[in-house]
Order: structure tokens, then C-alpha cells, then sequence
């Protein structure tokens, strides 16, 4: 039986001639307590290299700050070697630049966590994960105009053509080759810019002027049974409806791709499904189990996740076609 290691900070007792209506609703789940959570990456990215992020969660329904794990001591390994150490950067976070992963192979993170922690100390442990292939370029990240050069305007209740319109609808598209079989699978970032060329307005300047503006990110995920398996031509748009794109802005975006393991995906897939489960009266949370574990009790469990990734950057920008 899988279990998630919860560790006691207080305990309150209550005492009262009446009962609340919400007693009869309460189950272990909302208790005082903290669980370990471990999280990071080791990446091909030389800024980057191997972080972990270890914490302790806070108690349920509590909304404040995780605390960090200091003085601990995070060992990577390749396989079964030992790449090195950790350093501890700040509170409860640990990286090492040196440290980049290879393609094919699979990485772990053994934590020793310092006996002032409580039932918190100990050796926590990783699950090998494995860095997959990352998916070769057919083009470069590229714009596609949608409705051909027309669109219908609701505001004049009639079809617009783009070069009388001040603005235009874009999205940007991608061909690529995914690596050869089943299991291969993407977490994809993107960050928009926009960059306003037009003179502000009758105060001047009355020169274009280059502002930028950071647009909502998003973060999307995909696995290889959602298009083309294997040496294929795939299309992927991603990030879904188009862009409005103004007569007088460029809209820049950078897409960080990583590839990640189908362990992961499938844990991203429960968050995701979690976080948008439909309020507070939908149907209960699905376990949230990581590769998180206590080395002398493996099932014992931590939170989160640590995997290893290959990242690749891709860039695109828009504009008005007239």
C-alpha cells in the first residue's frame, strides 16, 4: 500500500457541548501536518545544469510560504554512478552548473536530510527517470495568418479585410521530426513580448519608440500518442487560439521546449487534472505521487518530482501583414 509520509507540527484539541456541522465532513486529510517535497531537474542547459528545490509543505489549507530545507546533503547519479554534490545556493536550494544530462540516460537525486528535521530526517530518494531524444527541427517556428487575409469583425458586424484592419489573428506553427517508438513526450513554455513601435499619441515622442510589455506565459504538455509517432512530419500549434496582433506592435515569443519522461507526463497529467478539477464541491483529488521516496521504506512517499530533460529554445515574431 502506497503512503504519503505526513509529519505532525501541532495538535490541537477541542472541547465544546455543541457540534459543528463541519465535523461531520472532516477526515484525516485536514490535519496539522507537513510532508518533505523534493523537485528539480538535471538539464543540458549550462545556465541551468542540476537544482533541486527541498521543502516541507505546509499544513493543509495552510496558504503560507513552503519552508526550506537547509543542510542537507543532495547526491546526483547517472545510472549508478555517482556524478557529485549539490551546493546550497539559498534556502533550501541546491545546484550545480557542472552537471548537464545526455540524452539516453536516466538520473536520480539521494537526499539526506539533517536530523534536526524530526521524522523529516532521513535518506529520501529519487526513481531513475530518463532523458529522452529531443525532436529534430523541420523549419523554424513560423506564423501562420488565420482566415486568409479576411476575418469577421463583430464589432461592424461584417468580414474585414486585413489590410483595413488595425489588426491581424496569427498563430505559430512548428514541423519537426519526433524520435523513433512510442513514449516520448514535451513540456513546453512560451513567453510573449510585445513591442510598441508607435509614437504615444499627441504628447509625443513623435519618433516610434521601442517598449516592451510581458504577456501571460503558458505552460502546456504533450506525449507522442497525440500526433505522429516516430521519424514523422508533426504539426504542432502551441499554444491553441490565435493572437491578435496590432497594425503597430510585434508580438516576440519563445517557446522552451524539455523533453520529459512518460512517468512525468503522466504526473503532470493528475496535476493538471487536480488543479482543474471544477471547484470546491467537485469530485476529490487523485493521488499525487511522485518519484519521491524514503530509502529504508520505498513506500513511503514525498512530494514532487525530480526528472532529468533536454531544452531546446525557439523563437517566432509577429506582425501586422499591411
Amino acid at each position: 500500500m502506497k503512503k504519503l509520509l505526513v509529519l505532525p507540527i501541532i495538535a490541537l484539541a477541542f472541547a465544546s457541548c455543541e457540534t459543528d456541522v463541519t465535523d461531520k465532513v472532516r477526515t484525516d486529510a485536514y490535519n496539522s501536518a507537513s510532508a518533505v517535497s523534493i523537485s528539480g531537474a538535471i538539464t543540458d542547459v549550462d545556465t541551468m545544469g542540476a537544482y533541486v528545490d527541498l521543502r516541507l509543505s505546509n499544513p493543509y489549507l495552510d496558504n503560507g510560504a513552503f519552508t526550506g530545507i537547509e543542510g542537507a546533503s543532495v547526491t546526483l547519479f547517472d545510472g549508478d554512478s555517482t556524478l557529485g554534490t549539490l551546493t546550497e545556493v539559498s534556502s533550501g536550494r541546491y545546484e550545480n552548473l557542472d552537471f548537464l544530462s545526455t540524452p539516453g540516460h536516466s538520473y536520480r537525486v539521494e537526499v539526506v536530510v539533517p536530523s534536526t528535521y524530526g521524522e523529516a530526517s532521513g535518506t529520501w530518494e529519487s526513481t531513475l527517470d530518463r532523458c529522452n531524444e529531443p525532436f529534430t527541427l523541420i523549419a523554424p517556428l513560423f506564423p501562420i495568418l488565420e482566415g486568409d487575409s479576411v476575418y469577421y469583425d463583430f464589432r461592424v458586424d461584417d468580414t474585414v479585410n486585413y489590410q483595413d484592419a488595425d489588426s491581424a489573428f496569427y498563430s505559430p506553427y512548428q514541423f519537426f521530426n519526433d524520435p523513433a517508438g512510442a513514449g516520448n513526450a514535451y513540456w513546453v513554455k512560451s513567453y510573449s513580448t510585445t513591442k510598441i513601435y508607435a509614437p504615444n499619441g499627441l504628447m509625443g515622442p513623435f519618433e516610434p519608440q521601442e517598449t516592451e510589455i510581458s504577456l501571460a506565459s503558458s505552460i502546456n504538455i504533450y506525449n507522442d500518442e497525440q500526433f505522429i509517432e516516430g521519424p514523422q512530419i508533426g504539426r504542432l500549434n502551441f499554444i491553441g487560439p490565435p493572437y491578435t496582433v496590432y497594425r503597430d506592435t510585434l508580438i516576440n515569443f519563445v517557446f522552451e521546449t524539455r523533453t520529459i519522461s512518460m512517468d512525468l507526463f503522466d504526473y503532470l497529467t493528475i496535476m493538471t487534472n487536480n488543479v482543474n478539477s471544477g471547484g470546491l464541491f467537485a469530485v476529490p483529488y487523485s493521488p499525487q505521487i511522485g518519484n519521491i521516496r524514503r530509502q529504508d521504506d520505498t513506500t513511503v512517499f514525498g512530494l514532487g518530482y525530480f526528472y532529468a530533460t533536454s531544452v531546446r529554445f525557439d523563437s517566432v515574431t509577429m506582425f501586422h501583414p499591411f
